[in-house]
């Protein structure tokens, strides 16, 4: 990254604030190096995000049950249950 943003910008920005440039470009690259998730490398951590959010995403699907009243369907207490 800051090679090609060297040679990129040598004749347009001085030599000073182009190693500035470089610098900051080549900054999170150098910080993934030390990131670490779960014992996973960076990577293979932005491969699994990928594979799970966006190849094989999920449909989550909300069914409320009522505890109380299938705990109560085979009781020996008589009470109006409205099983819906």
């Amino acid at each position: 990254m800051a090679v090609g943003l060297y040679f990129g910008l040598r004749n347009v920005v001085g030599s000073g604030e182009i190693g500035w440039i470089c610098v900051l470009a080549a900054f999170p690259f150098a910080l993934c190096g030390f990131f670490t998730y779960n014992g996973m490398t960076f990577e293979k951590f932005l491969l699994a995000v990928i594979r799970s959010e966006l190849l094989y995403p999920r449909k989550l699907v909300f069914r409320a049950e009522n505890l109380y009243a299938q705990a109560m369907e085979h009781s020996t207490v008589k009470e109006a249950l409205r099983l819906d």
